[in-house]
């Protein structure tokens, strides 16, 4: 019995989803598609920077280069707790002869800053530190939902405006959407490994130059897509 009833529960439903179907075909309907694409600045960009502790006669310890630096960033409004992680700490062991052995320390930072006026800011404050090992890894959209949001409405948006172009030169009016299928692209992060290792003055000079201009970072590209479907009244 409960076999029997199962069936029949299996074959009801077919049924339906084969109702449904002939009445969505039986409708008339205009099939549409919608793109839509904008491009933002990243508001997010991550830098490696690295300081590390020179055995000379003016030696400055990692920590009085790490405090210097923090009070710096702190200056151009950057949140130490939020903004900065230390990626990796290394020491190496150097001997010189008829001399005792020196330990050397390196400290690796990652920085975030909060868009470009911040960077350009920060590349100045490193460069009053001395720091020479500057690397920019990445640049992310903070807001990337929002973002998508508003390509995806400017998607469907540009769909219905096509449907009406077609309809109203055929006389028709167009009803609600019965049908909508999409497809988003939404890179969140975008990689830019561009580094700056400054050796002498002279290439120091070449940098603090180019801190006059802003950076030209690629733009983050959301693009979105939807097919819909709608009814002919």
């Amino acid at each position: 019995m409960k076999r029997v009833l199962l069936i029949l529960a299996i074959l009801l439903t077919a049924y339906k989803m084969s109702s449904q179907e002939k009445n969505f075909i039986d409708q008339n309907y205009i099939e549409v598609a919608g793109r839509a694409e904008r491009e933002f600045a990243p508001d997010e960009i991550y830098l490696e920077v690295t300081i590390t502790e020179k055995d000379n006669k003016g030696k400055v310890s990692i920590e009085k280069q790490e405090r210097d630096l923090f009070k710096k960033l702190t200056n151009i409004g950057i949140d130490i707790s939020k903004q900065v992680q230390i990626k990796d700490i290394s020491t190496s062991l150097e001997k010189y002869f008829l001399r005792k052995s020196s330990i050397l320390m390196t400290k690796t930072y990652i920085i975030m800053v909060n868009g470009t006026p911040q960077l350009i800011a920060l590349f100045e404050q490193l460069e009053l530190s001395g720091v020479t090992d500057v690397k920019i890894t990445r640049a992310e959209l903070s807001n990337i939902e929002q973002a998508g949001r508003e390509v995806m409405a400017e998607a469907a948006q540009n769909a219905k405006k096509s449907a009406d172009v077609v309809a109203l030169a055929l006389g028709r009016v167009v009803g609600k959407a019965i049908y909508i299928q999409s497809y988003a692209s939404f890179p969140r992060t975008l990689y830019v490994n561009t580094e700056y290792k400054r050796q002498s003055m002279d290439s120091a000079l070449m940098l603090s130059a180019d801190m006059n201009s802003q950076p030209d970072f690629q733009k983050i590209k959301l693009e979105h897509q939807v097919t819909v479907r709608f009814s002919l009244e």
